[in-house]
């Protein structure tokens, strides 16, 4: 049974992760700027089925980052094996904001190695002014989210 669409209801994406040799620090670990990247991947997932870029594009529609938040709990290392899971309560309401969390973590060991939040608005490209209200068929590919 799903969820009335005027009821907040929450939907998860998981995401493989392998860390490449590149994005080390001189530490030997992951650098911090790349979990903002994996952030960004784990978010497109969910707008893969709700706006592609080229469908934002040619409705002049942009995603600006408004809030980019990561603690960092445990090292990442190239080589880990590491799931993303990245959450979003779609409500009925839009209010000018989309929230997404993030939990980054290692698979063989379950153990979280970060965890953050990211927050996107939507604004209109040629005025620079915030999108108030979503699009009817954005609005129904959001309700439509599992």
């Amino acid at each position: 049974m799903t969820a009335p669409p005027d009821r907040p209801r929450i939907v998860k994406r998981k995401l493989a992760i392998r860390p490449q040799f590149y994005q080390t620090d001189m530490m030997g670990v992951i650098h911090n700027s790349e979990f903002f990247r994996w952030f960004e991947e784990g978010r497109l997932h969910f707008f893969a089925d709700i706006l592609s870029f080229e469908d934002a594009m040619r409705e002049g529609i942009a995603l600006p980052v408004v809030r980019n938040v990561c603690d960092y709990l445990k090292p990442v290392r190239y080589g880990d094996n590491l799931v993303l899971t990245t959450e979003h309560e779609v409500r009925a309401e839009y209010g000018g904001r989309l929230s997404f969390r993030h939990s980054l973590a290692n698979e063989d060991t379950k153990v979280e190695a970060a965890v953050g939040e990211t927050v996107v608005t939507l604004v209109d490209m040629k005025t620079g002014r915030l999108i108030r209200e979503l699009p009817d068929r954005v609005r129904d590919r959001y309700l439509a989210l599992k």
